[in-house]
C-alpha cells in the first residue's frame, strides 16, 4: 500500500510562491529536465509532503528546499540523512518517475544520501495528494544502465529504476 497525505491549502500557497521564484530563477536555462511552471509546483509539493512526513516520524528535518538561495543543497537535512525529493505527476509516474538524469547524479551523490520519492495528483486543488512512492540510496542508481526516458521530443537520458527498486516510505524509519 502507497503512503500518502493530502497537503493543507496554506501549503499548497507556500509551495506555490517558491515554485513561482523557481521558475523564474530558471525560466531561461535549460535543465535536467522540462522547464516548466508546473513542474516547479509539482516538486515543492513533493518537497513539502515530505518534510511533513519527516517531521511526523521524528526525523528532525530541516527544509533546505524553502530558502531558493540553497538550492544546490540537498532538499532536506535530517538527524538521519540527507535527502533529495523528487516528484513526478502521477500521470507520469509510471514513464518517467524513479529517474535521476545522467547529468545531474554526480552532483546528487555529493549533496544526498538518499532519495525520497513522490508522485502529486489533483494539483490544481486547493489540497492536492501526494503519495510516497519509496526510497532509495543514492548509491542504487550505480547498477542502473542508463536510458532514453521521456516523450518524443522531449525524451531525457537518465538512470531509472523499476518500482520494485524502491523501499517501502515506513522502512526509514530504520535509519533513526
Amino acid at each position: 500500500m502507497i503512503q500518502g497525505l493530502r497537503l493543507q491549502p496554506e501549503t499548497k500557497l507556500a509551495a506555490m510562491i517558491l515554485a513561482e521564484k523557481s521558475f523564474e530563477r530558471y525560466r531561461n536555462i535549460f535543465g535536467h529536465y522540462r522547464n516548466t511552471a508546473n513542474g516547479h509546483l509539482v516538486g515543492h509539493l513533493g518537497e513539502f509532503a515530505a518534510f511533513i512526513w519527516l517531521r511526523d516520524n521524528g526525523f528532525e528535518p530541516v527544509g533546505i528546499f524553502t530558502d531558493p538561495e540553497r538550492d544546490k543543497e540537498c532538499d532536506i537535512s535530517t538527524i538521519a540523512a540527507r535527502i533529495e525529493v523528487k516528484t513526478w505527476s502521477h500521470k507520469h509516474w509510471d514513464d518517467l518517475g524513479r529517474a535521476v538524469s545522467v547529468s545531474q547524479l554526480s552532483r546528487l551523490k555529493k549533496k544526498a544520501d538518499i532519495v525520497f520519492f513522490c508522485s502529486a495528483d489533483e494539483v490544481d486543488s486547493p489540497m492536492p495528494k501526494i503519495q510516497f512512492r519509496g526510497w532509495v540510496e543514492v548509491a542504487a542508481f550505480d547498477s542502473t544502465e542508463p536510458k532514453m526516458t521521456g516523450f518524443p521530443g522531449r525524451e531525457i537520458y537518465n538512470h531509472q529504476l523499476e518500482d520494485s527498486n524502491l523501499k517501502r516510505i515506513d522502512t526509514l524509519k530504520g535509519l533513526l
